[in-house]
């Protein structure tokens, strides 16, 4: 019998790493998207090189950490944009966390994966399938997540000539500390 090794990984912010997600506007801001960074997550990767399929991630972030990366808007419409991510969409005072546990992992390719699990947004649990691609010792990945499967209502504003897409990308970059 093989034994497979895994190597434990810490997944915490870094000069190098970045967790985002983007949404798109609809209406009058079409072709606009927002851009947030979360500034505080933490996780662990347990990486089977040999053995893909039996690696396995958790991985949390802070809801209060957003931050809004728009440059096409002004600093007063940001403090209303984060105030709504914040309040009624993330609902960060009641749900302080956004978390994501894989149950499997699929080698698509000696560097490319796709990491399918459970994530949580206000305390509301759903399946999703991550993207994710091995560039040395980082990881590049990508999820589409559909607002209303969390019952989440994407926002408007002027009377609905302004609205956001209900799917929105998380994006991330993470170089993992041994």
């Amino acid at each position: 019998m093989t034994a497979y090794q895994s190597n434990r990984h810490d997944l915490l912010p870094s000069v190098t790493s970045r967790f985002t997600l983007e949404v798109e506007k609809t209406g009058l801001m079409r072709g606009k998207t927002h851009v947030f960074q979360f500034g505080k997550y933490r996780g662990q990767l347990d990486y089977n090189e040999q053995k893909p399929e039996l690696s396995k991630v958790m991985f949390e972030v802070e809801s209060k950490s957003i931050v809004c990366l728009d440059t096409w808007v002004s600093d007063k419409d940001k403090v209303k944009i984060i105030r709504t991510a914040l309040d009624e969409m993330l609902a960060a005072d009641k749900y302080p966390t956004i978390s994501f546990v894989s149950n499997q992992v699929t080698a698509k390719s000696p560097t490319t994966f796709e990491v399918a699990g459970s994530l949580s947004i206000r305390g509301v649990l759903q399946n999703v399938t991550v993207s994710v691609t091995r560039n040395n010792n980082a990881f590049d990945g990508s999820a589409i997540v559909n607002m209303k499967d969390f019952g989440l209502k994407p926002p408007t504003a002027a009377l609905g000539a302004i609205g956001t897409k209900e799917l929105m990308t998380v994006k991330f970059h993470l170089s993992p500390a041994s």
